[in-house]
Parts: C-alpha cells; structure tokens; sequence
C-alpha cells in the first residue's frame, strides 16, 4: 500500500509532458485581440507598445516559441526601414531561423500543435523575403517551400483563420500573373498552380479586413499588385493612404505613398505628403529621419523640375544625394544615383553644364541602377 501510495505520489507531483507543453495560442479570441493591437503598435514602429502589450501572455507562457518570432519581427522593421543597410542581415536571418528551430521542437512533441505551423509559416516567408531583398534567389525559393509546406499544415489544423487568406490569396494572384508577365516561363507554367487573379485579390482584401498576424501585410501586397501589376493606381493609392492613416510613425508607408502619388502626376498631393511628413519627423525625431528625407527630397527635387523649377529642384536633389553619402553602403543606394542622375540633368537644365557633369561622373562610379548608371554615361559623353 505504501509503494502503491508513493507512486501515485510521484504521478500527481511530477509535470507530465502534456501538462508543460506550451498552450494554443493562435486560436484563443483574447489573444487575437492583444496581438492585432500588438501588431500595430510594432508596425508603427513602437515596439515598446507592443512589448507592453504582450508582456501579461510572455508572463504566463515564457517558453512559448512565439516570444523568438515576435523578437525576429521587431528586427525585420529596422532592416525594412532601410532596406540598403545590409549591418542587420546576419542577425534577422539568425532570428527568424531560431524561431523557426523553436516551432519545430515544439512539433517534435506534439505535432498537431497548430502554433508550430504559424511560427514556422511566419518566419521562412520573412527569410524568404529578405533573400528575394538580396537576390539569393535560390535561398529564397527553397525557404518559400518551408513556408509553404508549414501554411498548407496550418490550413488544415486552422481551417477557419483567416490569415490563412493570405497566402492562399499571393498564390492564386501570381500563379496566373507570371506567365503572363514572363513569357519564358509559359513553356513551364503546367508547374505553377491553379492561378485566379481575381480571386487572388479577393482573398487579399478579406485578409486585409479579418486576419489577426498579417493583416498590414495583406494591405501592403494589395497595394503593391495594384500598383505595379494591375495599374490601378487610385485603388493602389487608397491602400498605401490608408497604412499611412493607420501607422503614421512608419516611415516605409510614407515613402510608398509618395511613390503612387508621384505614379499618377498626382504633384500637389505627393508635395503636401512630403511636406507634412518631413516636418513631422524632424518634430519627433525619429532615428530614421534621414532615411526619409534621402527618399522624400529626392521626390520633391522631381516634382520641381516638373513645374520648371530647376535651379529649386538641383538644390533638393543635392540634399539627397548628399545625405546618401551619409547613409550606409552608400555605393548601392539607388536613390543615391537617381538624386544624383537628376541633379544633373537640373544642372544642364538651368545653364550649368560643369556642375552636370561633375554629379554624372559620381553616378557612374557607383554599383547600383545599371540603366541610371547608363544614361548618366551617356549625357556625360554628350557634354564632353
């Protein structure tokens, strides 16, 4: 009885593996409700918020992998902020990866554990992408087919999330986009999927609305088809307004909207969007303030020389082409060599053609924008 007694001790007493696995977050209502506020505090670049956020849950559930995801993810918006500072490459990749090498401990144990497959999902399609942001192409695609092989998992544990949408919605998008696009690749395309645009972008615009982890994502990727793909520039615009609404202390969305506003000789617009954002920055004096200025003058600059105003113009996109040189891996900026192309051809424009050629020989010694590079090499010989 004693022996029977102290086993039954030992039993009660000793945590089962069941008992210490870490619980399913993702489908809990109160957490997606923490996590979509969550989300946008770190997408308007305060992860500070966001962290405040989620600390009652980290409290509760610290061994839970989605703690490694979530730090990754805060990286990623420094990397994204300025996507040619390559000095935070090596740690996102680390990041992401140990995340990823959490969720799959966590799938050795129990693996059904739908959280695993999200972790999983998230982090190789942001390795992904950073490797498509590096053309390492190859890299990328293998790290899609992680992705990939954990969402198609999620789906069918968590048929009923909708964040699900968003994959699903990319898939069906650019399998039928690309061998239109490409046509080398029609000879494949039996390799490609299914492919519906329309109702690719019906399931971007649902996820945009309903999803809990990557609803700013789906309005990013709306706006991004729509403006470079569909050539729906208003519609484009619409989305890429709506993330600056929503997140107005990311510099990234600005600069997107400038971009469309620009697209669409939309000038008076774009110019009262840069206006009120530089001036925002420099009041709150946020780190990336000359990131944003590099790009936004640089626009600016453009917008002057289409009204005529090139002696105005030379001076904003000298701004910008000097910040550059201020900027990291300077070399391959690409406005670095637009602010620099164009400054010169304000120069020839406004009776100063030494000044010109002095900003050309600059743009053809740099490593970024082959064609920029060309045509500068090319007014350069017509000067001379």
């Amino acid at each position: 009885m004693r022996t029977l007694l102290a086993i039954l001790f030992l039993l009660l007493a000793a945590p089962s593996d069941t008992a210490a696995q870490p619980p399913v977050l993702t489908t809990d209502v109160r957490f997606q409700e923490t996590t979509r506020a969550a989300i946008d505090s770190l997408y308007n670049r305060n992860p500070e918020a966001a962290r405040e956020l989620m600390k009652p849950w980290a409290e509760s559930w610290p061994d839970h992998p989605i703690w490694e995801l979530w730090d990754a993810m805060e990286l990623w918006w420094v990397v994204l902020t300025d996507i040619f500072d390559h000095s935070h490459d090596e740690e996102l990749i680390q990041k992401m990866e140990q995340a990823d090498r959490a969720a799959v401990e966590l799938l050795r144990s129990d693996s059904s554990h739908p959280d695993g497959y999200v972790i999983r999902t998230v982090a190789n399609g942001y390795i992904a992408r950073q490797h498509s942001n590096r053309n390492r192409w190859i890299q990328s695609v293998r790290t899609a087919r992680n992705a990939q092989l954990a969402h198609e998992k999620m789906g069918q544990l968590l048929p009923d999330l909708s964040d699900n949408l968003f994959a699903e919605g990319l898939k069906l998008y650019y399998a039928a986009h690309i061998p239109e696009a490409y046509p080398v690749v029609r000879a494949v395309s039996w390799l490609l999927p299914d492919g519906d645009k329309q109702r690719g972008l019906e399931l971007l615009e649902k996820t945009s609305r309903d999803a809990v982890f990557v609803r700013p994502e789906a309005i990013y990727f709306m706006g991004n088809i729509l403006l470079n793909y569909e050539h729906d520039y208003e519609e484009a615009t619409r989305h890429f307004q709506h993330l600056v609404e929503r997140y107005p202390d990311n510099s990234y969305y600005r600069r997107l909207l400038v971009r469309a506003l620009f697209r669409q000789n939309r000038h008076v617009e774009a110019h009262n969007v840069i206006d009120r954002s530089l001036e925002y920055w420099e009041s709150h004096q946020y780190d990336d303030e000359e990131v944003l200025r590099e790009e936004l003058l640089y626009w600016k600059g453009r917008i002057e020389m289409k009204t005529g105003s090139y002696r105005r113009a030379r001076t904003l996109l000298d701004e910008s082409f000097t910040l550059g040189k201020q900027l990291p891996n300077t070399s391959e900026r690409s406005f670095q060599a637009l602010s620099g192309y164009y400054a010169g051809l304000a120069s020839e424009w406004s009776g100063d053609p030494g000044a010109a050629g002095d900003y050309y020989k600059q743009v053809v010694r740099l490593d970024c924008e082959k064609d920029v590079r060309d045509q500068a090499r090319a007014r350069l010989s017509d000067l001379q």
